[in-house]
């Protein structure tokens, strides 16, 4: 590879410093008047006037539309003056070729998210308004400039399929496309990079990312590494990459925000027998300690503190350890570790125990992440807890968080169906305005409300009760678990009721797809944790629309609101019946974080049992706290995060060497 053609792969846009102070409300008020300032009705109209101009290319032959559209493929890629002004009368013609390629004629909706994601905006579309095709429709405008276009979907099924039935459509307007995965090799992925249109998920294309910036020489700054570069760069030690242009994020409150708080880490094993000793040593001694008595636990910041009591055991124990745990910061820390992972850790929530290996689980998604470790010994102190092999532990090879990997990107888009709580966050962090997409037809969704009781076990009993009277009707059902465990819990009721049914966890999740596709059909019963299947559409079943659609039950609240919406969305998609319900109790793990069993006063957990006036109300408003009390401590999470990364970089900066992520 010649110096130039490895500059233009691999420079990337120079993100600023998260505003802060002054800076940072003048920054919010400026995002204020943004949102204000964006006309959507003057959308609507444009896209309305855009499927209605539309018609005349019914008659047109495909050659002439094929032609028509090369001519605005050139005027793009040249960037021709005010080329902006162009984007209606080709947005006309990929309306027709939409049709003709993949059989969807695009909805005046859908023509108003993808130009607005032209823009770079975020827009919000419900679930089954069709966000796939506007993706597909902004992206060929980003393709035609030359420069790749990188659609990022959850996960690998999604970036196959989407690839493999968009493909047409992008051929007929003149661009290459393809999906790099997650068991191709660099070769492979190479080729995909290299096309107009790529479809991947977040974690590989970072992963590829950070690759690549571990292949380059010690100066990793793109003009300093050309003026330094001498000869061609070939085989595994070539970038795979072809820069970063445009982004088109899916599901983007997940990607840009929920992932937001985990940085994205290259880790290489690494020998370290003394480590994993003394977390043999520490677990060995963490299993005298008692809760309460030696050590306290903060529910709510998942913090842990010993007692003077606890100290005083630790101390007594000094002189049969070895002279490694004389230090009380080591030994503390260790110890502290592994009572964390004790109390904090839960398996079937945090982790699962598979094919004699603790692999952990998407706190939002309920996937596994195989590929994913804890640091500092938590990952060995686990393996430990659960009697299975210890592995070697890992050290950090290069590292970034997805907030500052996507503010590299030149023009940065995305598209959900619950912004709603992170609006503020999107535009402060990447200065994303939020525009919100109407539906094609009316929504039909009916939200009865939420079930309170006192404790879990006759919550589930209510929940079974429902179950089995809409089974009876032959209405499907859908219910949602917080975690694998829950999954498991309800699963056992279900199979003691002698009710058939289908689970998707993490621990089930190969079929995840076909199981919420089946979703809809008459009787079904299907049990799923977050994951449930986004992006997969639930297609209603004969004569269930009569019976009022899929219902979907929520059996606990999450700490983001934005994830019960999202799976109250799974039913009542493009103007079909449904119905949801939630059910909360007093024990639910979010309420309990926040408001422990010895601080709810016993009027409430009496007046619940006696199904008082109020009580109900009172417990929905906890409920709502809660969450609000999570997603700000989670935000704050996320910008340490990110305020950590700008201050790496700039040190790194005076540095003049080395990795600079």
């Amino acid at each position: 590879m010649i110096p130039s053609k490895e500059y233009k792969q691999t420079v990337v846009r120079t993100p600023g410093i998260v505003p802060a102070g002054v800076k940072g409300l003048m920054h919010w008020i400026a995002g204020k008047v943004h949102h204000t300032a964006f006309n959507t009705e003057s959308l609507k109209k444009e896209a309305h006037e855009i499927h209605a101009a539309a018609e005349q290319f019914r008659t047109v032959s495909d050659e002439e539309l094929h032609e028509r559209l090369m001519v605005f493929r050139e005027h793009f890629r040249r960037r021709g003056r005010e080329h902006q002004l162009h984007i209606p009368a080709a947005m006309t013609l990929l309306v027709e070729s939409s049709e003709r390629t993949l059989g969807l004629r695009p909805y005046p909706e859908q023509v108003m998210g993808a130009i607005s994601l032209m823009n770079g905006t975020l827009i919000e579309m419900q679930t089954g308004e069709g966000k796939t095709l506007v993706a597909a429709l902004a992206a060929v405008f980003f393709g035609w400039s030359g420069r790749p276009c990188h659609v990022i979907t959850v996960n690998d099924y999604l970036a196959g399929r989407d690839y493999a039935k968009l493909e047409p459509l992008y051929t007929f307007c003149g661009l290459s496309s393809a999906c790099v995965l997650g068991e191709q090799g660099r070769d492979e992925r190479r080729k995909g990079y290299a096309s107009s249109v790529v479809y991947v998920t977040a974690k590989e294309l970072v992963a590829d990312f950070l690759k690549d910036r571990l292949l380059l020489p010690g100066m990793t700054d793109p003009s300093r590494r050309y003026i330094l570069s001498s000869s061609e760069r070939e085989g595994e030690n070539r970038p795979v990459l072809n820069g970063l242009s445009a982004a088109v994020v899916d599901e983007a409150d997940s990607v840009l925000v929920d992932d937001a708080a985990t940085p994205l880490i290259i880790s290489r094993a690494v020998k370290n027998q003394p480590l994993l000793d003394a977390c043999e040593e520490a677990v060995r001694i963490a299993i005298l300690l008692q809760r309460d008595e030696h050590y306290l636990v903060d529910e709510r910041f998942q913090q842990i503190q010993f007692t003077k009591a606890g100290t005083m055991k630790i101390e007594q124990m000094l002189p049969s350890l070895p002279q490694f745990w004389h230090s009380s910061s080591r030994r503390d820390e260790l110890l502290l570790l592994v009572l964390a992972a004790r109390e904090n850790f839960k398996r079937g929530k945090d982790y699962v125990v598979k094919d004699g290996k603790v692999i952990i689980i998407d706190e939002f998604t309920g996937r596994l992440m195989p590929d994913r470790k804890w640091r500092q010994g938590t990952q060995q102190i686990v393996e430990m807890l659960e009697g299975v092999a210890m592995s070697d532990p890992v050290e950090v090879a290069a590292r970034i968080s997805f907030q500052r990997f996507f503010r590299f990107f030149e023009t940065l888009s995305g598209m959900t169906g619950t912004v709603k709580g992170v609006s503020s966050e999107l535009w402060h962090i990447y200065g994303l305005n939020c525009v919100r997409i109407p539906t094609h037809r009316p929504s039909r969704r009916q939200t009865g409300r939420p079930k309170v009781f006192s404790e879990k076990g006759i919550k589930y009993a209510a929940v079974l009760h429902e179950i089995e009277e809409l089974h009876r009707r032959g209405r499907p059902i859908l219910v949602g678990t917080r975690s694998v465990r829950e999954s498991e819990l309800l699963a056992e009721l279900l199979r003691s009721r002698m009710l058939s049914f289908q689970l998707l966890n993490a621990l089930y999740h190969s079929e995840e797809a076909a199981i919420i596709a089946r979703a809809g059909e008459r009787g079904n019963i299907t049990i799923a944790t977050n994951m449930a299947g986004r992006g997969t559409d639930i297609i209603l079943g004969d004569g269930i629309a009569e019976m009022g659609g899929l219902h979907v039950i929520l059996t606990e609240p999450n700490e983001a609101e934005r994830i019960d919406r999202q799976f109250f969305g799974r039913c009542a998609r493009q103007g079909d019946p449904g119905s949801v319900r939630g059910y909360i109790s007093l024990d639910d793990v979010l309420i309990q974080r926040f408001f422990p069993a010895s601080k709810l006063p016993e009027v409430l957990v009496e007046a619940l049992s006696r199904k008082l006036p109020g009580a109900e109300v009172l417990v929905m408003l906890l409920v709502k706290v809660a969450q609000m009390t999570a997603q700000s401590m989670a935000y704050q999470r996320r910008l340490a995060l990110l305020r950590q990364d700008d201050q790496v970089d700039q040190m790194m900066s005076f540095a003049g060497a080395g990795p600079k992520f």
